[in-house]
């Protein structure tokens, strides 16, 4: 998976992209942030597909894994049962985001994040917007968790980037709360995780806004 992944960056970022990614990997160090979002079930019920202003969203089909954003993209571990789903503009895909049943005790920020959850409850593992496509970015955060919400779910977790600002305005946006900070150190490949619990979200939003 790690070379394909490498094998991707080169096509698409270039070998100097591709040589910072090596090194982070290797000897990196990343701040991320852990957001909690409750859902409730929308007035009316979501059904995919659906087109929102030019953004068709609809569930994610065997044939989109040859679109090589999507091949790039995709979560390397999907031991959990997944859904995903892409964002079209004319039949092209623009994003895509995929949701895990993985929030489970076995995640370093579990307990962060337990006191916080409803039941039932998905990770937000992933998602792509082509760059500049806020449009694309927002139908498809807010028309998957709406259909995620018409099944019956209750809690969206996300863990975001320090760097990644539209993400994380995103979050906001969407209603979601930072419950916990993460940092992760790579060595050789070998990761190391501490989590810090976060527990007034205001103070947090202004120490995020001097992060990014």
């Amino acid at each position: 998976m790690l070379l394909r992944s490498l094998i991707l960056s080169l096509r698409l970022d270039g070998p100097g992209a591709t040589v910072k990614r090596i090194g982070a990997y290797l000897f990196g160090q990343e701040q991320r942030y852990v957001f909690v979002r409750h859902l409730r079930p929308p007035s009316t019920p979501v059904e995919l597909p659906t087109e929102t202003n030019g953004i068709a969203v609809r569930y994610m089909m065997g044939s989109d894994l040859a679109n090589i954003h999507i091949r790039r993209y995709q979560p390397r571990n999907l031991r959990h049962p997944y859904e995903a789903v892409v964002a079209a503009r004319a039949g092209q895909i623009v994003g895509a985001a995929w949701y895990t049943d993985a929030v489970t005790a076995d995640q370093p920020w579990y307990r962060a994040v337990e006191p916080h959850l409803i039941p039932p409850a998905r990770l937000h593992e992933n998602m792509f917007v082509l760059p500049g496509d806020k449009a694309a970015a927002w139908a498809l955060a807010k028309t998957a968790t709406d259909r995620l919400a018409t099944t019956g779910i209750r809690t969206i977790v996300g863990v975001i980037g320090s760097h990644n600002k539209p993400s994380i305005l995103m979050s906001r946006l969407l209603g979601g709360r930072m419950v916990a900070r993460m940092s992760v150190r790579r060595r050789f490949g070998h990761s190391t995780t501490v989590v810090e619990a976060v527990t007034n979200d205001r103070d947090a939003a202004v120490a995020t806004s001097k992060d990014v």
